[in-house]
């Protein structure tokens, strides 16, 4: 027997909303509306495109799911791989160390609208996807080792679809240790210069899951010990695995821990933007001979280890680059997805600002994390004077957190030049309200986009932090 697996399986056939604490409830209502207005900010982007030109349609109904911002079904996979992608492209999404929780609502928001879920049954499955997926992160540490965090998303995914659709135990059992041999994707996704692949890797192993899914509730059987068997992931990947117990106590639940992003940048790199917001305060940008970084590791690691983060040619690049991130606010006050443009990214002039700045990990920084994070950034002036930024936790971890209205505003922010005003607030009511909905598909629908609108061109500008 495989107990990792069983405890999963447990956890998703018997977790019911009535369950789940309060203050998890809100939590979860929180970081779905955040992750839908991620979406919608997203929905004409080119990873985006792509995703939704191969959607196929459903070998039968029973399989079919809706995408996000339109009306159309697709295939229950496809149209989960479109919506996860949706989610994940800005990289504004939600974050937990080392993973992105919200990476795993796309199959949900699928397949709960076309079947008619109610919002309860949509955020106990996200209950279950966000907890399974966390436990999994915090146990191999996958990022560590040099995978990516799809490895979590399959297993997570399978989960919530199998509580979502009130699978058996036999077909849930299955269904995750299907997903879980089938998604084992190289951290290579996010190393050097990033592709467009960066927003759509873990969306394709929520398509694996629900496809996974399907093939268990039609009878296929998965290996019986994926995780803690011969040759099953703690073997060939983590070593031995103890997960933090599951429970019904407050405490026991990580999703009110998951964090929220200000700036569309990598998580860690929240921090670089306020750093050089407040040294432009202390110091004019003509002014500064060096900047010198400290932070802990997987910040550095992920943002200022290699040279393309000196020199970044892509998007997914960009905004993972603590120079560019740093000098582009440094230049401009704020930085919104106008700075992950090609003609941003790619000015020369940007880049003798860029070369001023260098990186390294502090042990007392180091020591703190994860609990705390923590960037302090020391420019030296062209006069041999010292300035000195340090921030710590910023707006929307979970010891600074987004309130309800910073939350609305980045909804709206995002949701507004592409659904209107009246629009937007109706569907944000809707959202706040969800657990009171019989049907989502009504929520679906006030996301459905029109065919004229266009991306905002800038969602950060003058934001107040909250």
């Amino acid at each position: 027997m495989d107990a990792i697996l069983e405890s999963f399986v447990a956890f998703a056939t018997e977790l019911a909303f009535d369950d789940i604490p309060l203050p998890v409830v809100m939590a979860a209502k929180e970081r779905l509306i955040d992750s839908l207005g991620c979406a919608i900010g997203a929905h004409d982007t080119p990873t985006v495109k792509v995703a939704r030109a191969v959607a196929t349609q459903p070998a039968q109904p029973a399989f079919a799911g809706r995408m996000l911002g339109t009306g159309e079904v697709a295939a229950a996979d496809a149209a989960g791989f479109v919506n996860s992608c949706m989610i994940r492209t800005l990289d504004f999404n939600d974050t937990y160390p080392g993973v992105h929780p919200s990476d795993t609502i796309g199959g949900l928001l699928a397949i709960g609208a076309q079947r008619g879920a109610s919002g309860r049954d949509l955020l106990t499955a996200m209950v279950v996807a966000y907890e399974v997926f966390i436990r999994l992160q915090r146990t191999a540490q996958f990022r560590e080792r040099g995978w990516d965090q799809g490895a979590g998303v399959g297993s997570a995914s399978a989960a919530a679809v199998a509580n979502l659709l009130k699978l058996t135990p036999d077909v849930t059992r299955h269904a995750i240790a299907l997903a879980t041999v089938n998604n084992m994707p190289l951290r290579a996704t996010r190393a050097g210069q990033l592709s467009m692949w960066k927003g759509a890797a873990t969306a394709s192993a929520v398509r694996s899951s629900i496809f996974c899914t399907q093939l268990a509730q039609l009878g296929m059987t998965g290996p019986e010990a994926p995780f803690s068997g011969r040759h099953g992931l703690a073997e060939q990947i983590s070593g031995p695995i103890e997960l933090p117990a599951f429970g019904h106590e407050a405490d026991c639940f990580f999703l009110p821990r998951v964090r929220l992003k200000y700036w569309p940048v990598a998580y860690n790199m929240q921090l670089a933007v306020w750093a050089a917001i407040e040294l432009r305060r202390q110091v004019a940008i003509e002014n500064i001979a060096a900047i010198e970084v400290e932070t802990y590791w997987q910040a550095w690691s992920e943002s200022g280890s290699e040279p393309a983060k000196w020199d970044p040619r892509t998007q997914g690049t960009a905004d993972h680059s603590l120079p560019y991130i740093m000098a582009s606010t440094l230049r401009h006050g704020t930085i919104g997805p106008e700075a992950f443009e090609p003609d941003a990214y790619l000015d020369p002039t940007i880049r003798p600002l860029m070369a001023l700045i260098s990186a390294r990990v502090a042990d007392d920084i180091q020591n703190e994390f994860p609990e705390t994070i923590r960037m302090r950034a020391t420019a030296c002036d062209k006069a041999g004077r010292l300035h000195q930024a340090e921030i710590v936790n910023p707006p929307g971890h979970e010891t600074s957190p987004m309130s309800h209205a910073g939350i609305a505003e980045k909804f709206a922010r995002l949701c507004d030049p592409v659904l209107g005003g009246p629009r937007t607030i109706e569907a944000l009511d809707y959202w706040w309200a969800i657990d009171r909905s019989p049907d989502i598909s009504e929520g679906f629908d006030l996301l459905e986009i029109p065919a004229a609108s266009g991306r905002p061109a800038c969602l950060c500008q003058g934001a107040r932090v909250q």
